[in-house]
């Protein structure tokens, strides 16, 4: 009987074939039937397992703005409704979050903010990231991580969302006084700057307030894929915020009631229609400078991951794995 040896791939490298059911072939001469069996064989070869400690990039800042986001634009960005969710949840989020900020803020705790922050980011952040505050999305869009098209839907949805906040609130204050002569029911408003002083005061607690808040966002989006990780983180990190404000508007500079840290927030507490209020001084102060500080958390949570090497990852073509 006539057998078929085995091939194998040549070179230690070569790919073998996949494995298959041995085929067997039935040849006739003469009187004699022989059968033919051909094998393949599957050779493995393991590849050398990639160490984390390898995997750094060639250079410090190699990617550092790279995009982080799907391709999206006015074309592409409706070809699903998901983009109407997302601002949907963007909208509800923020008319929650006001909610909770002007009724809590004329006597706040900051321990209620934090529980009310945790439970409004979990319910939205699977629906749109829970971003809430412009300061949030400016940042994403600097660094990369939301399309601009997408960074602007969110921010027009999060001033109307506060406006609906503050809506809501203004007709319960109605319902409640309609009865009462001497009312001392009011929601929590901004109060005027009316002093420079105060006015530089502000302008620095304000900003080193969005510069944490930025930070302490950028660093939760490293554990996106935990939602309750990620609530967490960020709702630790307006606590931590709201402490820091509190104590330096008050002890330092004697201003009670005049951070927000969140211009949509702003908007809904009266900073913009408050009696005797320049104009400039509360744009720069509630609008322009929580976005700037945004931006500087975000850079600086991204500066430290690539110094760190932390944000390398062993697939991206400028690692030396």
């Amino acid at each position: 009987m006539a057998t078929k040896k085995a091939k194998k791939p040549a070179g230690n490298n070569a790919k073998a074939p996949a494995k298959t059911a041995p085929k067997v072939v039935a040849a006739r001469g003469g009187n004699t039937t022989v059968n033919i069996t051909e094998v393949n064989e599957t050779v493995i070869i393991a590849s050398p397992s990639k160490n984390k400690a390898d995997c750094e990039p060639k250079t410090l800042f190699s990617g550092f703005f790279k995009k982080k986001h799907e391709d999206e634009d006015i074309l592409t960005i409706f070809k699903s409704p998901r983009i109407i969710g997302a601002v949907l949840g963007e909208i509800i989020g923020t008319m929650l979050l006001a909610l909770v900020v002007l009724v809590l803020t004329r006597s706040l705790e900051p321990i209620y903010l934090i529980f009310a922050f945790l439970f409004i980011t979990l319910a939205v952040y699977p629906i749109s990231g829970a971003h809430l505050n412009p300061l949030v999305t400016v940042g994403m869009m600097v660094t990369r991580r939301v399309s601009a098209i997408r960074g602007v839907f969110y921010i027009i949805a999060q001033l109307i969302g506060a406006m609906l906040g503050w809506l809501v609130i203004q007709c319960l204050i109605g319902v409640a006084t309609s009865d009462m002569v001497d009312s001392t029911v009011a929601a929590a408003t901004i109060q005027p700057i009316t002093e420079n002083s105060k006015l530089a005061g502000l302008i620095a607690v304000e900003a080193i307030g969005a510069i944490i808040y930025g930070f302490a966002f950028a660093r939760a989006l490293k554990y996106k894929k935990s939602a309750f990780t990620f609530a967490a983180l960020v709702a630790a990190g307006v606590f931590t915020v709201v402490l820091v404000g509190l104590f330096l508007s008050f002890d330092f500079f004697g201003a009670p009631n005049s951070i927000a840290f969140n211009p949509a927030l702003a908007v809904a507490m009266e900073a913009f229609m408050a009696k005797d209020t320049i104009v400039w001084q509360v744009v720069i102060t509630y609008a322009l400078v929580p976005l700037v500080g945004g931006i500087l958390g975000f850079l600086l949570a991204d500066f430290t991951s690539a110094l760190s090497g932390e944000s390398c990852d062993c697939s991206r073509k400028d690692c030396k794995c």
